[in-house]
């Protein structure tokens, strides 16, 4: 989730990058038959260095290969002392076959008094329109943005829905071997998933998930928008404490996100989910 460029202290930074990934955590979208409408619920607990510091909800309905996501989060706990942050992402879009396509993104967030909206509109995976304010500071060394960067995009949002191919497996390598391309309003990047592991989750609660799942590990590539020589994006690029854990919904082609966790400058950031459902 796109924020300020200035971080006043390591927990802003730290909560930062915690409501930029509480977006990701979509659980459970579904293929369904186009008269059909599937309605789908999420929570997730959000901790850096071991301390909770926020929750978060999404809902997402899906009719026919149409889609919508609505995702909420906030600080919870001591971090809410130090630093009130909350924000909603809404994305809408197509799916196919192993493909994800947005055709709007529009994000409102508060940390303390600083307001953060941004708003996207894509074609085909292209964007064509998009806004943010504040905007990024000026600054010479920042590689900027060009068209040829705005094609076959994913938002934020959108990039945990993963459709898999009718004839490939939903745990393993399949599940990895991936890169989303993602703008976020005022910077690109990709994302590049690779292959770590299988494991098995056992929930202890009964709306929580239990079953297989596949470990992604994952590498961060800077493309536009940012400024190399800082140090948080030396550190984002040589992160090696980068993971996505993946599940299958039901018996469909698709993959839904369980866990997320991401080194940070001020310690390891995990989003869990701890309950959905599917209505």
């Amino acid at each position: 989730m796109p924020c300020r460029s200035r971080v006043k202290q390591p927990i802003h930074g730290a909560f930062k990058l915690c409501v930029c990934l509480c977006t990701f955590m979509i659980s459970g979208l579904i293929p369904v038959q186009a008269a059909e409408k599937t309605k789908i619920t999420a929570q997730f607990a959000i901790s850096i260095a071991g301390f909770p510091v926020g929750r978060g909800n999404v809902v997402a309905e899906i009719k026919g290969r149409n889609y919508s996501i609505d995702a909420t989060a906030k600080t919870t706990g001591i971090a809410g002392l130090f630093v009130d942050s909350r924000g909603r992402a809404v994305s809408k879009g197509r799916y196919y076959r192993t493909e994800i396509r947005p055709s709007s993104y529009a994000l409102s967030a508060k940390e303390d008094d600083i307001y953060n909206v941004v708003q996207i509109a894509l074609n085909s995976g292209t964007v064509s329109k998009s806004s943010a304010s504040p905007p990024l500071l000026k600054a010479a060394d920042r590689v900027p943005m060009h068209r040829k960067y705005m094609r076959r995009i994913v938002d934020p949002l959108s990039m945990l829905l993963q459709p898999v191919a009718r004839n490939k497996p939903r745990t393993g390598e399949t599940a990895c071997n991936r890169t989303f391309k993602i703008f976020d309003g005022r910077q690109r990047y990709n994302i590049k998933l690779y292959y770590k592991r299988k494991t098995n989750i056992r929930a202890n609660r009964s709306s929580a998930y239990s079953g297989p799942a596949t470990v992604c590990g994952a590498t961060f590539d800077f493309i536009a928008g940012h400024r190399p020589g800082l140090k948080r994006t030396r550190f984002m690029e040589n992160n090696k404490d980068l993971e996505v854990w993946y599940v299958p919904v039901a018996d469909k082609q698709l993959l839904a996100v369980y866990k997320i966790q991401v080194g940070t400058m001020v310690g390891r950031l995990v989003l869990k989910s701890i309950a959905f459902s599917i209505q």
